[in-house]
Parts: C-alpha cells; structure tokens; sequence
C-alpha cells in the first residue's frame, strides 16, 4: 500500500504556485497498489484529475508540505481522451494538456491563442476575435467542449464563448473521438477545464494594460464557507474594456464565474459551477480583396486596420449564461460514479457589413449589410461508471456512461445591398437596414443519447484500450418562411482500439483505429434526408516520458506520430443542379506530427512542436476541385518557445523567454487560384516577482511583420494582426 501524492512539478501546474511559494497539498487515502510502474503513472495522474473534472478524491485526515520549484508546463493526466486518470504517457492518441501555467506564460487571451504551440492547430492568424475559435487540427474544424461534455453547437460566429481566465486546463486531442463523446469533427476536440474550489485556496487579483487601449481587472478568489471545511467556494471574474487591431472594432466583456463544492467525506464531492459573460464589440473578420493585401494593386497597399465594415452598423453583442454541477462518488476503492450537468443559453445579435466583389476599377468594393440574431439553448448531461479490477496478471479500468444532449437554435438573418467603399479613399455612406428574418428564419431542435462502453487492459508493459458507442440522434429543421420541416434520425455505432507499449526506458509506440461521425442537416434535390458523415482515423505513433529518476531530468514529454484522416459523404454540389446537394465527396489528411513540452536540463521550459500535413478534396462533382487543398489550412507548421526563470534573491525571482511561430503557405481559394505566403513571427515575454507580488510583460509579432493571416476568396483575405504588448501586474494570497 502507499499514499498517492503529487510531485513537485504536479503540484505547481495543479495549483498555479509562484516561484518558492509554500503551501499545505492534501494527500489522498491509501488504495490498492493497483499499477507497478512508478509515480508518473495512473496514480500520479488520479491526483491531477480531480482538476479536470472526472475523477476527484479528497481526504482531510493528513497534509503534505508541498514547496514549489517552478510552475510546469507539463500535466500528469489525459482525461479527455480516455475520461480516466490516464496519464499521458499512456494513452495511445495524441494529446496536448495546456496547463493554467502555460496559459499564463503566453497571456492566452483567446482559445486562439492558448493553442499557440501546439503541433497539428492552426488558428488563422490569432485574431483575437470575441465571436470564437477559427482553426483546424488535422485540417478539420474541432469541435469545442467544457468540462468533459458538448457547449452549444452553434455557428461559429454564435458559438460559447470560453473565457482562459476561468480555466484550469484546456485538453486538445486529436483525431476522431465520436468513441466516447458522440458525433463530431474528425479532427479533434478541444475540451476547457473549470476553475473549481479547492481547499488551500491561492487567490489572485490581476490588472492588464497595453496594445488597442486595453484595460482589464480580473479577480480568482475562494476558500472555505465552514469550519469543517466541507464547504468550498470560488469566485472568478473579469471586466474589459478594449479595442482591437480593426478600427472602430470593440472587444470589451464583462465575466462571472461562481462555483460551490460540498465534501462531505473523502468519498464525495458536489461542485455546481455557473458562469454569465457578456460580449461587446463588433466583427473582427474584416475581409479584403487579395489585390491590395497579397499584393499591391494600381493604388498601393489597404491600411492594415482598414474597416471594411461600417462603424455605426457593426455591433456583435452576446449574453450568455450557464449553470451545472460536477457529481463524483467513490462506492469502493476501486469503483466510482460520476455525472456531469450543464445547461446553457446564449443571446446574440450580429450586424456588420461583408465584401461580395472587387470592381473592375481595382479599388471598389461591392458590399452586402448581413442582419442576424441567434437564440441558443442547450442541455447537456454525462453519467459514467469507473471500475477497477484485476484477473490475474492484467489490470482492467472498465468504463461505462449514457449521456444526453438536447440543442434548440432559433436563427434569423436578413441581407441587403449596402453601399460600395473605395478602399484607397472611403467615403462611409449610411446603412440600410435588412429587414430582419427575410433571408433566412428557422428553428432547429436535436436531441443526441449516447450509450458507450471502454476497456482499458494493461499487461506486462502493454496498454489496451477498446472503446464503442452507439448514438441515436434525431433534429426537427421548421423553416418559418415556407412552414416546410425537415426530420431527420440517425443511429450511428463508433468505435476505438489503441495498443500502447511502454519500455523500462521511457519509450512508448502505439498505434490506434478510431472512427466518427457527424449528422448534416438537410435534404438532396429528390428531398431525401442526408446521411451523416463518416470518419476513419490511422494513427501510429512514439512517446518518450523519462522514468523516475532519470538524471537529466522527468519533467518532459516528446510525442511523434504519424496519421491518416478520411471523411466521407461530405456534400458536394449536385450536377444536376448547382442549387442542391448529393453525398458523394470525400476529404482526407495525412502527415506527421511532433510534439515536446516540459522542462529541460539547466531549468529551461520549452514548448516544441512540427506538423507536416496534406489535406485534399479527393472527391468531388466540381472538378476544378479535385485534388485540391482547402483554404485556409497550411501544409507545414513549426514553433518553439524556451523560457528560463532565475533567482536574483531570496524574494526576488525573474525570467525571460522568447518563442517563434511558423506557419507554411495556404490556398487563397478554391481551385488554388493563388496562395496567401508563409509567416514567421516572434513571441516575447519577461516577468519579475517579489514575495506575493508579480509584474508580467508579453509581446506577440514582436517584430511587427505585415502579411495576411488567411484567404478563403478573391475578396475574403484578412491581416494579421501587428506588434501587440501587453503588461498585467499580479498580486497572490
């Protein structure tokens, strides 16, 4: 028997400690010696997923003095991918943790650029855009989750907001995953982690200035509401005021986050977690022709922070609001359930101004006024069964859970002609209103249950993992312009299979199978309903953790892997009529990923990442389009970010670190007409702390390179945005 703790560098990610900080880490209680390998495995990571929400077990009887080294970049655990304590060493996909740490080292102001680093993402040029993720993994939009199930499956431009100064982690894993959460993207996921209460609450206040007249206070604070200490609570919040690199574009926002746990016991815990944000701004997706941004027209260059737009008609305004809990009992030792519950609603109303065509004068834009409202609600619901067990020399982890969503989105947009803008010389002439709700007006209603079942088996040094589920899903789709409905159900069964090997040395190859799928809403010309799109994942891989003990340190993680992607019936156009849709188009991605984050010899925090991928249209009705790569997604991206802390004195602790981010070249449109060039740009950040207080400086396209981040069209291509630096002064308790 023996008392699972956390190490040093676990402790300092779980708990967010300054350099030298003391505090009092609470121990679980003994378990059975279930796994033979040492601390950096499934006990280790058990430790780090009571943070990630699945798996927490508490105890009060004992403490354990936990001094801080550093705060790491490496997590234990690889709960999304397994929904277990897995640690990542073990599981047999590849899967980034970005830690609270590493959120913070970057300034991570966005889920844009909290992925900063990460091997496989593209972001689209890190806009710091308030309406939501723009990227890919694996040349695939993600689908995005917080706390372990589904947030509403909106339009992007509508989607959940997730605010980084409300998270513990943010999971990024790659590949299908329909096994355990259901339909979705073949690329992956991206699941945030809650901030949460804990016992030993470190509370911090936070003030950030800097580049677009930003201005924003944040406050993490908590502790215990009782003398027992059974009762936990946490508040965080957030107030901005700010603009953005577009003129005239806001980004101001206002969040709240509370949440209450009751730990009766070791065995139990009760977490309701709520959050209400409120977004401000206007629309950060200033398109522009490629002539005067790719490349100079007759009359030069389009200013960078040009407003395509129309400053008195631009608004996005968004209020969203969700409440849920987090359930987690321990029947046994070895034997646990748990239940995850969210509801959510989401407001917004969306106007702004988009380009159509570029005049044959090479300087006028033709321009259409989009009206649109959205109105969101969703309701999501996870319960699972954890059981640990041993037949002879194989060690079982069973898992077993049905989980329920139910999405309504009532959507309404209304476009019209706005007046033309020469792009050299603007003249903004009044907008006129659409009327609202003309072009487009439905209610859409779907409902998703999920019945899933996952074996994890390890044997002499070999890790299996065999996942299934079966899904029914059924959507109502009322136009309320024609009264026309369009009902669709679809059952669908996917499935997983990954073997792992971890040698004495660290070395771990895998390969895995996984499938998915995701129901497309709509009907071919003959009115038939479309079947879902079906996903198949290859991936085969090596990881490299050091044991313990290793001399030239533990506390990092190499990751390389090779994968296939295909998606099929994806829509194409009809050839019978260019007006409708048939199922017959397929899409695929190949290449090669590698990854290390964690800390290195002579105390030097890296993040490293290469990604070589091919995305093509392998088929399609258009031909043009054939073999083609889609917009927008780079074949080649590579980063590297490296950070040393030093210690002046005693309570005085400083550091620097400096990072470069690359990112190949892309198709501008499709077929590849042109391509938008490669970038490289260069990240800065510096710190000092004294005692309890910290002072934190971050610079992003430090060097101020002008290029454009992404094209999708002749007229669609956007800036990337400039120089930015950032200042925030800390203050912990």
């Amino acid at each position: 028997m023996r008392v699972r703790s956390c190490l040093i560098p676990c402790a300092t990610v779980l708990l967010g400690l300054p350099s030298g900080l003391v505090l009092a880490q609470e121990p679980e209680k003994e378990r059975p010696r279930h796994y033979q390998h040492p601390p950096s495995g499934r006990e280790k990571a058990a430790e780090h997923s009571k943070h990630a929400g699945y798996s927490p077990e508490l105890s009060r009887e004992e403490r354990l003095e936990v001094k801080g080294s550093h705060v790491g970049l490496l997590a234990a655990g690889g709960n999304a991918a397994t929904k277990t304590s897995t640690p990542l060493e073990d599981v047999p996909q590849n899967l980034t943790v970005i830690t609270q740490a590493r959120m913070t080292m970057l300034n991570a102001r966005s889920i844009s650029e909290a992925v900063r680093y990460a091997a496989g993402v593209s972001d689209y040029g890190s806009k710091d855009d308030p309406r939501g993720y723009f990227g890919t993994i694996r040349g695939f939009s993600p689908d995005i989750y917080l706390d372990g199930t589904r947030t509403p499956d909106a339009t992007t431009s509508f989607s959940y907001s997730i605010e980084p100064w409300g998270l513990e982690e943010m999971d990024v894993l790659r590949g299908a995953s329909s096994a355990l959460y259901g339909s979705g993207q073949l690329g992956g996921i991206i699941n945030a982690v809650s901030k949460r209460p804990r016992l030993n609450q470190q509370s911090q206040v936070t003030f950030q200035t800097g580049s677009y007249s930003r201005v924003q206070g944040a406050a993490d604070v908590g502790g215990a509401l009782n003398a027992s200490k059974t009762l936990l609570w946490r508040f965080n919040g957030l107030i901005r005021k700010s603009d953005t690199y577009a003129k005239n574009i806001k980004n101001n926002e206002i969040y709240v986050a509370p949440s209450v746990s009751w730990r009766p016991d070791s065995k139990t815990d009760f977490t309701i977690l709520a959050s209400y944000e409120q977004v401000d701004g206007g629309s950060t997706s200033q398109f522009l022709p490629a002539n005067g941004t790719l490349y100079a027209s007759p009359y030069g260059y389009i200013a960078r922070n040009f407003l395509n737009s129309d400053a008195d008609y631009d608004v996005y305004s968004k209020r969203q609001v969700s409440i849920g809990y987090s359930f987690t009992r321990h029947l046994t030792p070895n034997w646990t359930i748990s239940q995850n519950m969210r509801y959510a609603h989401i407001d917004a109303s969306y106007r702004y101004v988009t380009a159509v065509a570029l005049s044959a004068d090479q300087r006028t834009l033709t321009r259409q006024a989009l009206l649109q409202s959205s109105n969101y609600n969703n309701v999501t619901l996870d319960t699972r069964s954890n059981l640990k067990l041993r037949t002879g020399p194989v060690h079982h982890e069973l898992l077993v859970g049905v989980d329920f969503r139910s999405d309504f989105m009532a959507f309404r947009r209304g476009q019209k002609t706005a007046p033309s803008l020469d792009l050299y010389n603007p003249v903004y002439n009044p907008i006129s209103w659409p009327t609202y709700g003309t072009t487009t007006n439905t209610n859409e209603t779907e409902t998703q249950t999920g019945l899933y079942a996952q074996e994890q088996a390890d044997w002499h040094r070999f890790y299996l993992t065999l996942s299934g589920r079966e899904d029914f899903t059924q959507s109502l789709t009322v136009n309320n312009r024609t009264g026309e409905q369009t009902p669709q159900q679809n059952n669908a069964f996917t499935g997983r299979v990954g073997l792992l090997y971890k040698s004495a040395i660290g070395l771990a190859p895998y390969v895995s199978y996984a499938t998915s799928f995701q129901p497309q809403v709509g009907t071919t010309r003959e009115n038939t309903p479309f079947l879902p799109t079906r996903g198949r994942q290859i991936e085969a891989g090596l990881k490299y953790k050091p044991p313990h003990g290793t001399p030239w340190g533990e506390d990092f993680m190499l990751t390389a892997d090779f994968f296939n992607l295909v998606e099929s019936n994806v829509l194409t156009t009809d050839p019978a009529d260019s007006t409708y849709d048939i199922q017959t188009g397929e899409q695929r991605t190949r290449g090669f990923e590698a990854e290390g984050v964690g800390r290195l010899p002579y105390k030097i925090d890296m993040l490293a990442s290469f990604t070589y991928q091919d995305p093509r249209i392998t088929k399609t009705t258009v031909a043009a389009q054939k073999k083609e790569r889609p917009v927008a997604i780079p074949s080649h991206m590579a980063s590297l970010f490296l950070k040393r802390d030093f210690h002046l004195a005693r309570n005085w602790v400083t550091g620097l670190g400096a990072g470069v981010r690359y990112t190949g070249n892309t198709a501008g449109a499709l077929p590849a007409s042109f391509t938008v060039p490669s970038q490289l740009v260069w990240d800065l950040q510096a710190h000092i702390d004294y005692q309890r207080f910290g002072i934190q400086f971050n610079g992003t396209n430090i060097a101020n390179r002008h290029y454009v981040a992404a094209c999708t069209r002749s007229v669609a291509c956007a800036w990337a945005p400039g120089r930015a630096v950032f200042v925030t002064l800390s203050y912990r308790w």
